[in-house]
């Protein structure tokens, strides 16, 4: 591990976990570092132990806390760490499945996190990244010093943003990583001969994968929405096959509580219009998860009906009623905000992150809508939300039913190079590809430098190209290729990544993708990507 680091000279660190064998694994790990003195170590086996150490040790900079311990936890070690003499930075060490847990952590303060079991590998470089923020850290305090109050606020300010959107970033990637396989894998057994109960079983293992990445795209689009980075997409699709699809994803939570999941589409509405199908897809989930979260027993019903209409444009109006347990009247006024709900007792009963409600409003408004609400306490609520589209003509509404079709066709018999450093990853996209094409040549590449020797050697119709890799990311080696004569260095490149800030996304372009699929990626849409590629239309 090469730090390359200013002073001081030996890096201290404090590690609070209470498995008795954790000290041991670290000093065998560091010892080489330990050894040469360019790390101290020291341990503490709770909260209460760590602020004892803290205290003792103010030279200490870097502190890396499990999150469940006895006698104090880490949450609540967080929460007091202002009060000892410690200015380093915080890493959580936890579970993939704790997500509850790390955005509480975040908001104590944590910088970044390490999952269990712990890869020794990822934990160096998560220290490594760390200590070169702390250092940066030290670097603008120092120069903060020699400024003026109002320039120290505002450069405090974007140093605080760009942790919090690496952070962000950070816990996407490593989220959306084995969510690729979750859901892929997934999608493939549906697709199997199953017997009912093990379609049962693999629905609910969808239903919740679905329910688990709609938090983490909530998570990402406060930070979207927030650096004014949010977009949207213009193109033609079917509200009524919207509300259909968020259906599907959410009536086996309805069925496991005996809900009566209904829709309600008003004969007048346009077949197709023109905007983001996504986004509101996003809304509406929101709107009934929280209806079925918040109903015993009853129904949730989904409608749709054109407020306004002429030749060119059509103000729709969407609501989410249900029979559920209400709102009282003064709560609603703060029902939006983020991490609010209506008050503690609702918390601590049906639970959520308090974000759907705040981010469907902001993705309404948006679009140039307004949403609002009408609820009675033990009768009901209506949320319902009016947002203003085009009229998609007819030509437009062939082209939504021509790609919702055989869209697969025009790829059979192609040859692409996957490049994928992940197994359970490159088995699922393998996979997805032979159900869904089935003839089809897949060569394989586990990094950026094996992914140049094997399009320099090979003759491929497409690349999808994995962006974090170890040895040669795909954004060196998508720079290369192009750097490549003749029809080399114009193959079709798909960036299909984790990587899903608007920065990376970007990112991607610039290094010469013709076209992005976000991971856990939906076979329809990256067979579209596919297809759009290979026949020379331009990705934007």
């Amino acid at each position: 591990m090469n730090l390359n680091t200013p002073t001081p000279s030996v890096r201290t660190v404090l590690v609070v976990d209470d498995e008795p064998d954790m000290e041991l694994l670290i000093r065998q790990k560091f010892r080489k570092l330990i050894s040469s003195k360019e790390f101290l170590f020291y341990f503490a086996n709770n909260g209460e132990q760590a602020l004892e150490q803290l205290q003792n040790h103010p030279e200490i900079e870097l502190v890396m806390t499990d999150i469940n311990m006895p006698v104090m936890n880490g949450l609540q070690f967080l929460e007091k760490i202002p009060e000892t003499p410690f200015k380093g930075k915080a890493l959580v060490i936890s579970a993939y499945t704790d997500i509850g847990n790390i955005r509480s952590a975040m908001n104590r303060g944590a910088f970044d996190f390490v999952t269990k079991p712990i890869d020794f590998q990822d934990l160096e470089t998560t220290i490594q990244k760390t200590i070169k923020a702390i250092d940066e850290s030290r670097n603008a305090a120092l120069a903060f010093v020699e400024r003026d109050e109002a320039l120290r606020e505002k450069e405090q300010a974007r140093t605080s943003e760009r942790f919090k959107q690496q952070f962000l970033a950070n816990m996407s990637h490593e989220i959306r990583t084995p969510m690729n396989s979750v859901i892929g894998i997934t999608n493939l057994l549906l697709r199997s001969k199953l017997d009912d109960q093990q379609t049962k079983y693999v629905s609910m293992i969808q239903a919740a994968s679905e329910q688990l990445m709609s938090i983490i795209n909530d998570i990402l689009d406060i930070s979207k929405i927030e650096a004014g980075k949010m977009q949207f997409e213009s193109i033609a699709f079917s509200p009524e096959q919207v509300i259909g699809n968020v259906r599907n994803i959410l009536s086996m939570k309805a069925e496991e509580k005996k809900l009566d999941l209904k829709i309600k589409i008003d004969p007048t509405l346009p077949a197709h219009v023109t905007g983001d199908p996504s986004r509101l897809a996003q809304v509406l989930i929101n709107l009934v998860g929280n209806a079925i979260k918040f109903t015993e027993t009853g129904f949730v019903e989904i409608s749709a009906k054109p407020l306004s209409i002429n030749s060119t444009t059509c103000l729709v109006e969407f609501s989410v009623s249900d029979t559920g347990i209400g709102i009282a009247a003064d709560k609603l006024s703060a029902i939006f905000e983020s991490f609010t709900q209506a008050n503690s007792d609702t918390s601590r009963k049906y639970g959520g992150t308090g974000l759907g409600l705040s981010i469907s409003r902001q993705l309404v408004e948006l679009q140039d809508g307004k949403i609002g609400l009408e609820s009675k306490p033990g009768v009901g609520t209506r949320f319902y939300f009016q947002i203003p589209y085009s009229v998609a003509d007819h030509s437009h509404q062939s082209e939504v039913a021509s790609d919702s079709g055989h869209v697969s066709d025009g790829l059979k018999g192609i040859s692409i190079l996957l490049v994928e450093d992940n197994d359970f990853n490159k088995i699922v996209a393998e996979d997805t590809l032979q159900e869904y094409i089935g003839d089809i040549k897949i060569d394989h590449a586990y990094n950026g430098v094996i992914a140049i020797e094997k399009v320099r050697d090979n003759t491929y119709d497409l690349v999808l190209m994995d962006i974090q890799m170890p040895e040669m990311d795909g954004y060196e080696a998508t720079g290369l290729i192009r750097q490549m004569e003749g029809s080399k260095g114009n193959i079709p490149i798909i960036a299909m990544t984790a990587n899903a800030t608007p920065e990376e996304i970007k990112k991607c372009f610039e290094s010469g993708v013709n076209a992005y699929v976000s991971k856990p990626f939906v076979p329809e849409d990256l067979l579209s990507e596919m297809t759009r590629v290979i026949k020379g239309r331009k990705i934007t």
